[in-house]
């Protein structure tokens, strides 16, 4: 009996590992047309009152396409795709306010523009807002602004990519 149940235990433990590794990587490789090879991400604008946020965001695309590794990050000259866009805005909203009308919470909204082109067959793929926030503390400082707008544009990174890849 106790043979019969290490037998199952092993079995069981087998399957399970077989079936996260199956599970564990997915690519759109096979979705997209097979004239898309590489990838160029210019530096995005950037219309927020915040600095730097388009070279983050632009950097994070960068760095999630490469990760990826469906399509190769190359220079505009090569690129069989073009991903442009702008940092609309980065706004407050209030989102909980107590009975004496104290905020006590912010949503912090991001904005961002981005342009899909498919330059070999000289059409834009999408050309789309993507928007997304992050809430904070009212009476947060700049450190806590600088993380809420990090996880923010990365939300919208992910966003980008599922939607250059994922719409084929």
């Amino acid at each position: 009996m106790k043979n019969m149940v290490h037998l199952c235990l092993r079995i069981l433990f087998f399957l399970s590992l077989a079936v996260f590794q199956s599970c564990g990587y997915y690519s759109f490789k096979g979705a997209l047309p097979s004239h898309l090879k590489g990838i160029a991400i210019p530096l995005f604008e950037n219309r927020s009152p915040y600095a730097q946020v388009e070279e983050k965001l632009t950097n994070q695309l960068i760095d999630e396409f490469i990760s990826d590794n469906t399509l190769k990050i190359v220079d505009e000259s090569e690129a069989d795709l073009i991903l442009s866009g702008r940092i609309e805005s980065i706004t407050d909203d209030f989102v909980s306010v107590t009975t004496g009308e104290t905020v006590q919470e912010i949503k912090l909204v991001v904005k961002v523009k981005v342009k899909c082109e498919d330059i070999r067959q000289n059409k834009v793929l999408y050309d789309n807002s993507f928007v997304q926030y992050s809430l904070i503390e009212a009476t947060a400082g700049a450190d806590e602004r600088e993380t809420a707008i990090a996880a923010a544009l990365e939300l919208i990174t992910e966003d980008i990519l599922n939607a250059t890849l994922g719409g084929w």
